[in-house]
């Protein structure tokens, strides 16, 4: 199993791809980061998402948050789900899967260590984003605390100050967050990748499930039903910046995730082993 891990790394590593978006991961934090700074001083009206934008001027502390905010919905579910969804398809595309099915490896093994590594660059790609938005926050607003809105009955009306402290371990529980938002589409995309032998097929397939999700999700009419969709609770961890509360939410969105990436998971291993490779 360490050894299959270790090649798979090694494969991922030596990419083309992943150099590529790993640039895309530290330039886009950049250019956001620049563009709050030219914007700062015209204050903009919105939800969440722009709440963390004006909160992210008080300090650069906050600056990975607003990111997070942008690129969680959709260039790191992208970027997700080609990491989920390539592994298998894409070797079954070029013929190599059944080559490396030859060797006395077991198809589950083979399978958990590829769906493995994805998951590790998976949170690598939000570390990276969050990282590089951190340090380009701090070089443009500083390391700063910041007054945060109260909401709670005890500080309504009022502002509540978080030192760097505490700033930095909210940061730390929402990248985590996030990054843990993704295990669904890890899940989902581990399968889909076992469904089929083109790679594009099988990334097209998992963006677009987590897409129509987010799209549901947004649904009302749909009440309870809603609750069930991976993206559902993917924006929980926002709270904790712009309403200063730590939403019961977050453990929902923990509970849909590990259901999830156990149930489909499960389904991806069984159907690998009965599958009849021929590429």
């Amino acid at each position: 199993m360490i050894a299959l891990i270790r090649t798979e790394f090694t494969k991922a590593f030596t990419r083309t791809r992943t150099l590529v978006i790993a640039l895309i991961l530290v330039a886009l934090p950049v250019l956001i980061s620049v563009a709050i700074n030219a914007r700062k001083d015209r204050p903009e009206r919105g939800d969440h998402g722009d709440g963390l934008f004006r909160l992210a001027t008080q300090s650069g502390l906050l600056v990975p948050a607003a990111v997070l905010s942008v690129t969680g919905g959709f260039l790191l579910v992208i970027i997700a789900g080609t990491l989920a969804a390539d592994p298998i398809s894409s070797d079954a595309n070029w013929g190599n899967l059944r080559y490396l099915l030859m060797r006395p490896v077991g198809r589950g093994r083979l399978l958990i260590s590829k769906a493995f590594v994805a998951g590790v660059l998976i949170w690598m790609a939000t570390l990276l984003i969050a990282v590089a938005a951190l340090v380009a926050g701090i070089v443009l607003f500083g390391w700063h605390d910041v007054a945060i809105p109260g909401t709670s009955l005890t500080s309504l009306g009022s502002s509540v100050h978080l030192d760097a402290g505490a700033l930095l371990l909210r940061l730390v529980i929402g990248t985590a967050y996030v990054a843990f938002g993704f295990s669904a589409l890890l899940a989902l995309g581990t399968l889909f990748s076992t469904l089929t032998d083109t790679a594009a097929g099988a990334i097209g397939a998992t963006v677009g499930v987590y897409i129509i999700s987010a799209i549901l999700a947004g649904i009302t009419q749909l009440g309870v039903v809603r609750y069930a969709f991976p993206t559902y609770y993917s924006d929980a961890w926002t709270k904790m910046f712009t309403d200063n509360t730590y939403s019961q939410d977050m453990l929902a969105g923990i509970i849909v995730q590990v259901a999830y990436l156990v149930v489909f998971g499960t389904i991806s291993v069984l159907w690998f082993q009965r599958k009849d490779i021929r590429s």
